[in-house]
């Protein structure tokens, strides 16, 4: 007989889920059972990627550039390099260049800050609004057809789930407090 370690994990006590607001890690459902759920985020947020880019490209734009000219649109807020990074969800070192891109591209404009000239401010320019517009309506037809066959009941519930699936991992430092065990099985 082959023996396999599987790691599982202490719950943790009562004391340090209520000082760090977990949740009993017992109450979490038997992940064994299941095809890896993170796996399959991974590979939906690759097909998503690839589905968007698909419909945003005939519009000369990436998801990454329709999502920063996104953030762009509210202007009455300051959006810095760093709080388009926060935003759009990107690398902060990959939001620089890309902010040069699009700058280069004449879609977005980058001033120095008057209070601190080390940073820029990132603002919409015309022609980032056309090129906005323009991918709007494909974008919003290909969001349609993800969320295709899904009541509003299913999409707010599919939310919920992903939130509190964020919510759990916003914290992966305090995994450390949670220690691996040793189980053997045949």
């Amino acid at each position: 007989m082959i023996n396999t370690c599987i790691y599982t994990y202490y719950a943790v006590d009562q004391y340090f889920l209520s000082v760090h607001g977990w949740r009993n890690m017992t109450d979490a459902p038997d992940l064994d059972r299941f095809e890896p759920p993170e796996y399959l985020l991974a590979k939906l947020n690759t097909q998503i990627r690839e589905f968007m880019h698909f419909a945003l490209r005939p519009h000369g734009l990436k998801l990454v550039e329709w999502r920063v000219l996104q953030c762009l649109l509210n202007e009455d807020q300051v959006h810095t390099v760093a709080d388009l990074a926060e935003l759009a969800v990107i690398e902060r070192t990959a939001t620089s260049r890309l902010i040069d891109k699009m700058a280069a591209r004449g879609l977005l404009k980058k001033e120095a800050l008057e209070n601190d000239r080390r940073f820029m401010r990132i603002t919409i320019t015309e022609a980032g609004r056309s090129a906005y517009a323009a991918a709007d309506a494909a974008a919003r037809a290909a969001r349609r057809h993800l969320f295709g066959g899904m009541s509003d009941d299913d999409v707010t519930q599919l939310l919920r789930i992903l939130r509190q699936m964020q919510s759990n991992s916003e914290r992966p430092q305090q995994l450390a407090q949670i220690r691996p065990i040793r189980a053997s099985g045949g």
